[in-house]
């Protein structure tokens, strides 16, 4: 006989929903992590004058991959109150906040660490060795004064006017904050707040918009400045897309293979044809919870053991692309000097790009065993912690 209280059928659904592994969205997070990789590929090669990947004029599929950050920050919300929401929203004591955060900690700061120590280490090797490669980009991305913010995760609260380091790291740096401001939303919506997940959901997506509008180029690529607040919006609104999937709203079409081939086609949609960015919120969130629920064919195929590999190293495909980001934006000069390349040809493009794309996994792999998990399973073991996947 069981030594829990006899719970009702809704009750049950909730519980299983607590503790399933959502193995879907692992496998996108994976994807996700490529296509950002991609679109900093032909950011490098563009921007040092050695063509693209694709034609922009053909298509924004590669020029809009920074907007798979915002998925990052969407299926963020949606995992973090899918493992923490219930011991955070009810019952809250300094002990379950503390063992939070320091779970949170351990997940994400020791591998942007480790990739900032590499990079001051590059900084000092060609500093002493190959000055040639120093520019006036090096002065700015490897700027001494930024290297504080970086190390306190405020690089993306507006201190500097650039990316500096380990460029992509701002979004870690927002996404801790962001774990703390999650406190204060999971106690606030608690289990059966209607009212309060109504109002938190507008208030993000009025938030989203006004940052839209009265930024500069009038998309969502705002990164070093105001960017915890992209991130803290899209938390907010992965976090009510949890709770819908949690209170089954929506299932009978959630679950369909089909809706979440409309929701990816749409979303490819909207970059190809370069469709305002706040498009892609609503259809990020339609599109976790579609994955979420799905028990057919989407799932079967993102089950598949190399995409849930891919899944599992996301973390490290992330961070560690910045660091070779910073090696091929200043390699790629000396090279285009030394060959008297003035554009990448077709099969130099694919050189680069397979390159570029087996550093990253190769290094991502290393860093993702002798880094990520570590840290991040020692911490639970010492504390008795699930080891769900987030």
């Amino acid at each position: 006989m069981s030594v829990y209280p006899k719970k009702n059928l809704r009750e049950k659904v909730m519980s299983a929903h607590t503790n399933q592994y959502l193995s879907a969205l692992t496998a996108l997070r994976g994807i996700a992590a490529l296509w950002v990789v991609v679109f900093h590929m032909d950011v490098i090669i563009f921007y040092r004058e050695l063509g693209t990947l694709m034609p922009h004029t053909w298509s924004g599929l590669i020029t809009k991959g920074y907007l798979w950050v915002d998925f990052f920050f969407i299926l963020s919300g949606f995992i973090i109150c899918h493992i923490y929401g219930e011991q955070l929203s009810e019952n809250l004591s300094l002990s379950k906040i503390k063992k939070y955060l320091m779970s949170r900690f351990f997940r994400i700061y020791p591998l942007h660490l480790f990739t900032l120590l590499l990079l001051i280490g590059f900084v000092v090797i060609v500093s002493a060795l190959a000055p040639s490669a120093i520019d006036d980009s090096w002065h700015l991305y490897f700027d001494w004064r930024a290297l504080v913010s970086n190390i306190f995760l405020t690089n993306a609260m507006n201190q500097h006017t650039y990316l500096s380091w380990n460029i992509v790291s701002w979004s870690i740096g927002a996404e801790w904050w962001t774990y703390l401001y999650g406190i204060g939303l999971f106690y606030c919506i608690g289990n059966k707040r209607k009212k309060n997940m109504i109002a938190v959901t507008m208030l993000s997506l009025i938030g989203l918009f006004l940052l839209v509008y009265f930024y500069p180029n009038n998309t969502l690529d705002i990164t070093y400045d105001f960017g915890f607040l992209r991130c803290l919006f899209e938390f907010s609104l992965g976090v009510m897309s949890y709770k819908v999937f949690k209170l089954e709203l929506g299932q009978c079409i959630f679950h369909k293979d089909r809706y979440f081939f409309m929701a990816l086609i749409a979303i490819l949609a909207v970059f190809h044809w370069r469709f305002n960015d706040l498009l892609t919120i609503p259809l990020f969130s339609i599109l976790v919870l579609c994955a979420a629920s799905n028990q057919g064919s989407v799932l079967r195929v993102l089950s598949i053991s190399s995409l849930q590999n891919l899944g599992r190293i996301s973390y490290s495909i992330y961070l560690m692309h910045g660091v070779w980001f910073m090696l091929f934006w200043f390699a790629l000069p000396i090279i285009k000097r030394t060959w008297l390349i003035e554009s990448f040809t077709l099969l130099e493009v694919a050189i680069y790009v397979i390159t570029f794309i087996t550093l990253t996994l190769i290094s991502a792999k290393f860093s993702y065993q002798f880094v990520e998990v570590p840290f991040r399973y020692s911490f639970n073991r010492k504390h008795k912690l699930h080891k769900i996947p987030c």
